[in-house]
């Protein structure tokens, strides 16, 4: 093998939006033509983005002396290579996107996602890529997860397309700190229009770093890069092999002091759980992976059951973790779960679609949501980290608080990780939390992880001394979520399964007039319909494309507004241990 292939970007014009990008594919003495394709998807984010729509102007030279170039789809071309040595591909993409996902380019920094702009050749994903990055001006620094190759201060090595497409770029004038953890070097970089105050962040991600360093034994990589792009109204991640992009808005920033309990404000709170949560991706995903998602096919959908496992568990430790560290107090953490519950309750598609279901139809349902999507599927973020919780307080039932759900992960992490390098099959989860219960979970995963049956509350709270209270709920419910529209409109944005919205016939995109001849315009139809009682039939006045209708419905009674975890007052001595040994404290409310 000689040369590698190599890939030039540089951002020649930041206001264009464009990257330039220079391809080099060497090694092509015995081939006739080589297809080159562009990804239509990037690993963590389970859904179709066609990248290709971003790319422009292809051309292709070989020995200096244009060669024929064929679209053959959507993401791929054909080349003939018939005389060519090596070929040079050149070409322009468009970046004006702000989202892990996309590439973008503005005046005040660049965003390079090489999974949307760098073309692969056909059976060659596997060879080792040179990728040199040229910042448009000399005060741009550049910040990326993989370690830096060679003399030129832009160039890295990647030992697969793999592992390029695992590594975003970040150029700019930004601030940033460094810190080490285990004698590894760590940098937290922040675009943002505005300053950030970097104090908090300073003193609480080396400590998620720390944490879920000693949860797995070991940091994994060479150096890890958080990439945070400060950005109003925004929000989310993807998880990378050696850094993360986490993307949030500058009003979570606007009071990061703790209060008198230890905790931070909730949305920076948030913001911390975020950092954690796409870090601990770095062990669970990047290197503990469902078999499914690695080698991976960029041109389609890649199927798994276990999406629950990459995401729950990630969800279930991102803040589990900051409790264990101090970060989060009990208290916090108790509101968080309550939270969690109250919001799995809300989704009637919970009783329709499993855990292993939501996995595997996440191209469909999560990442294409609709009016319905509450209806008919349930998250594996959501239910997934509840499920992780529950295996955990079950563990620690059947072990008298010998072991954990941390073990089973670790013992995944050393199996599939450190001793074989290879993902897990479907059912090695559920082996993994026998082993260390030393009981059999098939009934356990049967209601929480494979079925989309009632989860029974009491089974896995009580023998820690906990209790499930509802609260609230009781009074008047139409069974429809509304939301504002021009003027004082009131739109029906959401039908409740099986409510009395949905029963009698009012539909998503219904604007609502009137209740018994009573406006309701600006008003809010919860409290509205309130002021009636469960069994109650009242006449709903509405339009529907263009025309008046009337609609009797039948009032039901709402569901609880609250979830609340109870400590069982007459708890055994057991209970308090086990309580204790989980969230590290039999008391929060005072």
């Amino acid at each position: 093998m000689g040369e590698m292939i190599s890939f030039d970007i540089s951002v020649p014009r930041p206001h264009s939006h464009l990257l330039q990008v220079e391809m080099r594919v060497p090694d092509l003495e015995e081939s006739d033509e080589v297809v080159l394709r562009l990804p239509v998807w990037t690993p963590g984010s389970y859904k179709v983005r066609d990248y290709a729509r971003h790319l422009q102007e292809l051309e292709v030279t070989g020995g200096g002396q244009p060669v024929d170039v064929e679209k053959i789809d959507k993401s791929s071309w054909r080349v003939d290579a018939s005389d060519c040595d090596e070929i040079c591909v050149t070409y322009q993409v468009y970046g004006f996107e702000i989202s892990p996902r996309f590439n973008h380019v503005d005046g005040s920094h660049a965003f390079v996602n090489p999974v949307a702009c760098c073309l692969y050749p056909d059976e060659r994903l596997d060879e080792s890529v040179r990728l040199t990055v040229h910042p448009p001006q000399p005060d741009w620094e550049l910040f990326c997860g993989l370690v830096r190759r060679g003399e030129e201060p832009g160039c890295f090595i990647a030992r697969d397309f793999d592992e390029l497409y695992d590594s975003p770029v970040e150029m700019g004038p930004h601030q940033y700190f460094d810190f080490e953890v285990q004698g590894v070097q760590h940098r937290c970089v922040f675009w943002s229009d505005e300053e950030v105050d970097l104090e908090a962040f300073q003193r609480e991600v080396p400590t998620i770093v720390q944490q879920n360093a000693a949860m797995f034994g070991e940091i994994p990589y060479e150096r890890y890069v958080f990439i945070n792009h400060v950005v109003p109204d925004s929000w989310g991640g993807l998880e990378h092999r050696h850094s993360s992009v986490n993307i949030f808005s500058p009003d979570a920033l606007a009071d990061v002091e703790e209060d008198d309990d230890g905790d931070y404000d909730k949305d920076f709170a948030n913001v911390l759980r975020l950092l954690s949560h796409e870090h601990f991706h770095a062990y669970n995903v990047k290197r503990l992976r469902p078999e499914q998602l690695g080698p991976f096919d960029y041109q389609r959908e890649n199927y798994t059951p276990s999406l629950w496992v990459v995401e729950g568990v990630t969800s279930y430790y991102d803040t589990y973790n900051l409790l264990e560290a101090g970060v989060v107090s009990p208290k916090r953490y108790i509101e968080l779960l309550e939270k969690r519950i109250k919001q799995l309750h809300s989704v009637p598609g919970r009783f329709v679609q499993s855990l292993e279901e939501a996995s595997f139809d996440a191209w469909i349902k999560l990442y294409q949501r609709d009016e319905n999507t509450p209806n008919s599927s349930v998250s594996y973020y959501l239910k997934g980290e509840l499920a992780v919780w529950l295996l955990d307080l079950w563990i620690r039932d059947n072990t008298d608080g010998e072991r954990t759900m941390a073990d089973a992960v670790r013992r995944l992490y050393n199996e599939y990780v450190r001793e074989a390098d290879r993902g897990f099959p479907p059912q090695a989860v559920e082996e993994a939390v026998a082993a260390e219960a030393g009981a059999d979970p098939s009934q356990v995963f049967e209601m929480l992880i494979r079925t989309a049956s009632p989860i029974d509350w009491e089974q896995f709270l009580e023998p820690v001394g906990l209790q499930l209270c509802p609260d609230g709920g009781g009074d008047a419910w139409l069974g429809v979520k509304t939301k504002k529209r021009s003027g004082k409109r009131r739109e029906v944005r959401f039908v409740f399964r099986d409510g009395p919205a949905d029963e009698h016939g009012l539909y998503v995109g219904d604007e609502l007039i009137a209740v018994d001849k009573r406006s309701v315009r600006g008003e809010d139809i919860g409290e509205v319909i309130a002021r009636y009682s469960p069994g109650d039939t009242v006449t709903v006045d509405l339009i529907r494309r263009g025309r008046l209708i009337e609609q009797p419905v039948t009032l039901g009674e709402a569901p609880p507004d609250e979830m609340e975890l109870k400590v069982n007052d007459e708890r055994t001595d057991r209970q308090t241990r086990l309580l204790e040994g989980w969230l590290g404290t039999t008391q929060w409310d005072g």
